[in-house]
């Protein structure tokens, strides 16, 4: 489904790539620019192994195809984690490069749930896509030599798209937000500061875009510094931006989540510049024409009856962060015999578990295949765990089983006391040491103190919650329940 009459600079003409990427390109190398060229760039992003909308964006981006404009199709990132039948795939991610192929994406910037599956998943991804991947605050190597920092499309007519990608990182590890593990050997760098690089591709192309898994808060502050940019096609933080929003002359796109909708950004390049511009969200529901060939591909690689498996018939449909991360801690304490178990809100992928859960509700509720990790720690060090997750996002993150904890905060949400109680209401036994289990995730990912280095279970998190559930559990207790809390107090805190 390849557009055949556009040209992709780099893949046939290497050495032109390699200085555009830099930005090397002067003015005087500039073909003289087309009258009126009409582009179209259809977006996705943080699609997180939804496909099923996949058939529906083959037919709108064919039809756009066969009425004669220039057509792109770019991807901002998160492919990857939400759905088992991409995810628990061998190899991991299989069933998207396939259908990413056959759409005939044009480019990818990769986002934090990429690297999920490891550098060397990626890295084959890589290799087998008919797609390049740019990133420019990635510093990968021989990790994943076909990484780019930019490139530059052209349109069958001479028009020039220079388009430069950008990764967010924690402001705490500067790393993206996943395990740290699976990105050990990168080097990244600040993604704002980066971009300040790629000013100079302004003036040797005639379109000048930031593919971005930054966030829209982000994407704001980058076309607020960088009025150079015709365009922003953002990701990672979910927001449907419909329609798009002119930022500093910068039009700033995104396409929520979930393949829900498909991003569309018009451009009119008149005498070297574009002139016209916008952007909007085409909504996915409903019925409307379909690739036949993409649906077939699509039914098969959701044709798996080991998905399909009932775990157990609950008495209610479990909802919410703190019924589900209460459940998920309870698995862990129930499969290793932990005293306390937490479970980070990241980490919980759905909102709800129906009544008749099955395999693929859990590996959709928790697809990272993170390890159990069990420390023991003292009530100062759980404390200390509890005060930096708070700290990451300024509100509650952990859920907890074996204990429950109230936070107290001052108005501009500054911790004053951490208060942990057992089970049955006491305040916990400040002398005692305690069995805790983390996700491996937590371990690596939070920073807090704790004399035991700790010990993986060899085990996964989601298989403490299909063992648990397995075992005749009540369900009820699911039912209005909840362990942390958040006071924000202007009050005196008590001696």
């Amino acid at each position: 489904m390849k557009h055949t009459m556009r040209t992709m600079i780099g893949t046939r003409l290497l050495p032109l790539l390699l200085l555009a990427a830099f930005g090397f390109l002067s003015c005087a190398s500039l073909p003289p620019a087309p009258a009126d060229t009409r582009i179209v760039i259809f977006h996705s992003n943080d699609i997180h192994g939804k496909i099923d909308n996949y058939a529906k964006v083959a037919a709108i981006i064919a039809a756009e195809r066969k009425s004669g404009v220039e057509v792109f199709y770019f991807c901002a990132g998160d492919n990857f984690t939400g759905n088992p039948v991409i995810d628990q795939y061998v190899p991991p991610g299989e069933p998207m490069l396939e259908l990413l192929n056959r759409l005939g994406l044009d480019l990818l910037c990769p986002g934090n749930h990429e690297f999920d599956f490891g550098l060397e998943n990626l890295k084959e991804f890589a290799a087998r896509a008919r797609f390049p991947f740019v990133c420019a605050n990635i510093q990968a190597g021989d990790l994943l030599p076909l990484l780019r920092p930019s490139l530059v499309l052209a349109t069958k007519s001479g028009v020039k798209l220079a388009v430069f990608g950008l990764i967010q990182i924690e402001a705490g590890n500067g790393l993206p937000s996943t395990h740290p593990d699976k990105v050990k050997g990168l080097v990244f760098s600040e993604p704002l500061a980066k971009a300040r690089e790629f000013k100079s591709l302004r003036a040797g192309n005639h379109v000048l875009i930031g593919l971005t898994h930054l966030g829209y808060e982000d994407d704001l502050r980058l076309a607020r510094q960088m009025p150079e940019l015709d365009l922003i096609i953002g990701a990672h933080s979910h927001t449907r931006v419909d329609p798009a929003e002119t930022v500093n002359g910068v039009l700033v796109a995104q396409a929520g989540s979930d393949n829900k909708f498909l991003g569309r950004v018009d451009l009119l390049v008149r005498g070297g510049r574009v002139v016209e511009k916008k952007g909007g969200l085409i909504a996915l529901n409903g019925p409307m024409a379909e690739d036949a060939a993409i649906k077939g591909m699509i039914d098969r690689f959701n044709r798996n009856p080991a998905f399909a498996k009932v775990i157990v018939t609950a008495p209610l449909a479990i909802a919410g962060k703190e019924a589900l991360g209460s459940l998920m801690t309870d698995a862990m304490c129930h499969a290793h015999g932990l005293d306390i178990a937490f479970q980070n809100g990241g980490g919980i992928r759905l909102n709800r578990l129906p009544q008749q859960i099955t395999i693929k509700d859990i590996y959709t509720l928790d697809p990272f295949g993170n390890q159990v990790v069990e420390i023991v720690m003292t009530p100062a060090e759980i404390r200390g765990l509890i005060k930096n997750s708070f700290e990451k996002g300024g509100n509650i993150d952990l859920q907890v089983s074996g204990i429950s904890y109230v936070v107290r905060t001052d108005a501009a949400r500054q911790i004053k006391e951490i208060r942990l109680s057992a089970a049955d209401g006491m305040p916990l036994d400040e002398n005692r040491q305690f069995k805790v289990g983390i996700s491996s995730y937590v371990v690596s990912a939070y920073d807090f103190s704790h004399q035991d280095p700790g010990r993986s279970l060899q085990s996964t998190t989601a298989e403490a919650l299909i063992r648990y559930l397995q075992s005749g559990v009540d369900l009820n207790v699911y039912r209005d329940v909840r362990r942390a809390f958040w006071e924000k107090t202007t009050d005196q805190l008590r001696p």
